[in-house]
């Protein structure tokens, strides 16, 4: 289990025990400025929060770059990028303060609204890809970090919880956390708690058939998408407490809900 302390606000948590979207939940709920650390392998990305917004995202994965990300997009050639790294190697070798992006400008590879664009891109799917982590460590650490960086996100928590929740690429052990195919939710939001969410109107009136009667297999059928999609809606709202699980633990003659291997998606019980 995650725990967390009032007194200094640790928090430690387990992924395969606490998804992070529950983490950044509980974050959230505490509303105190730090950085997410998560750890899987060698493998560690950080998540920076400010004012209940995420406004960075770093990894030590060298394929997640800046520098290796637009050599993969095609932004930049071989001989463009080694020549890059060269430059910027040089500058902090006369300890010079410059980053990867700053070089690339200088050297008139990227124009400055470019490179905007293309570190958001960057941080915004460092971030992402760690809703698709099933296992590794989690901790938060409160403090002012990251608040020099000249190219800064200003997503809503909550809503980089609904964005990383859809961007999950297997629904099924989400929708196993939501309980089994009769589960009935109730909602439990003001209108007003919706409004920082960026949700479309498909989105809202899926949340909006949650009205205590229907079933999760009721449900997954009413979204905007396969249900595969649509459960993993149902699994943000739920994290983000807009909708609660009734405690039922059995019904006659109800099969569980089914996921295809591939793609998550949803089945008809056979």
């Amino acid at each position: 289990m995650a725990s967390v302390s009032d007194s200094r606000f640790e928090f430690r948590g387990d992924l395969s025990k606490t998804p992070l979207p529950e983490v950044l939940q509980t974050v959230h709920h505490y509303r105190v400025p730090g950085v997410l650390v998560v750890r899987r392998g060698d493998a560690e990305k950080k998540i920076y929060l400010w004012n209940g917004d995420v406004i960075f995202a770093t990894s030590s994965d060298r394929e997640e770059s800046l520098g290796n990300v637009l050599l993969r997009a095609g932004v930049l050639t071989q001989e463009q990028f080694d020549e890059s790294v060269k430059r910027l190697v040089e500058a902090r070798a006369a300890e010079e303060t410059r980053r990867h992006g700053a070089v690339l400008v200088d050297m008139g590879l990227l124009t400055q609204e470019a490179l905007t664009e293309s570190v958001m891109r960057q941080v915004r799917d460092i971030l992402y890809s760690v809703f698709n982590w099933e296992e590794g460590s989690v901790s938060f650490a409160v403090g002012h970090f990251r608040t020099d960086e000249i190219i800064q996100l200003e997503i809503p928590t909550r809503q980089a919880i609904v964005a990383g929740v859809k961007a999950v690429r297997d629904a099924r052990r989400l929708v196993a956390l939501l309980g089994p195919s009769w589960t009935v939710f109730d909602p439990c939001y003001n209108a007003s708690e919706i409004g920082d969410l960026a949700l479309d109107a498909a989105e809202i009136r899926l949340l909006h058939h949650v009205d205590g009667t229907k079933t999760l297999r009721e449900l997954v059928g009413f979204g905007p998408a396969d249900a595969g999609h649509n459960a993993k809606l149902l699994y943000a709202f739920f994290v983000l407490r807009l909708i609660s699980r009734r405690d039922v633990t059995s019904r006659t003659s109800v099969k569980k809900i089914q996921w295809s291997t591939s793609g998550g998606g949803y089945a008809p019980p056979t």
